[in-house]
C-alpha cells in the first residue's frame, strides 16, 4: 500500500499545487456497515460511503473490498489522499464542503489519464457540495 500511497502522491504533486513532500497517510479497510457506523454515528446517512478520511486519526478508512486494480477503487484513495494532503497541510477552508472543491476535478483527471476512464460528473451537483451554505 505504500508504494501505491507513494504514487499517487507524486503523481498529485506533478497535477496540483499540493505540497506532496510528508509522509504517505495509513489506511485502514474496514466493512461497509463498520465504516458507516465511524463516518455516520448517529446521524442520518446520505448516499454512497466508499471512503472517508479521519482527521481525528489521520488515517483514511477503505471499504474491505477496495481493490487497487479498479480504476474507481484507486481514484478513490486518491481522493481521500488529497483530504490527507489537506488535512497535514493544514489548509483552512470556510466549511467542510469546501475541502471538495479540488478532489473531485482531480480526480476525474487521475481517471482520465491514468486509466483512460471517463467520469463525467453533474457539475451543477459538485459546485452544491462544494460551496459552503450562507
Amino acid at each position: 500500500m505504500k508504494e501505491i500511497l507513494t504514487a499517487l502522491m507524486i503523481w498529485l504533486g506533478a497535477n496540483s499545487n499540493f505540497d506532496v513532500n510528508m509522509d504517505p497517510p495509513r489506511v485502514i479497510f474496514l466493512p461497509h456497515d463498520q465504516m458507516e457506523q465511524l463516518y455516520y454515528g448517529d446521524r442520518e446517512k446520505y448516499g454512497e460511503l466508499y471512503a472517508f478520511y479521519d482527521t481525528d486519526r489521520d488515517v483514511i478508512i477503505l471499504r474491505d473490498t477496495w481493490d487497487r486494480r479498479k480504476p474507481w477503487d484507486m481514484s478513490i484513495l486518491l481522493h481521500e489522499t488529497i483530504h490527507y494532503i489537506q488535512d497535514q497541510s493544514n489548509t483552512v477552508f470556510a466549511c467542510n464542503a469546501q475541502m471538495e472543491k479540488e478532489t473531485w476535478p482531480l480526480q476525474q483527471k487521475y481517471l482520465q489519464e491514468v486509466h483512460k476512464f471517463i467520469w463525467d460528473y453533474d457539475a451543477l451537483w459538485h459546485f452544491s457540495i462544494s460551496t459552503c451554505e450562507n
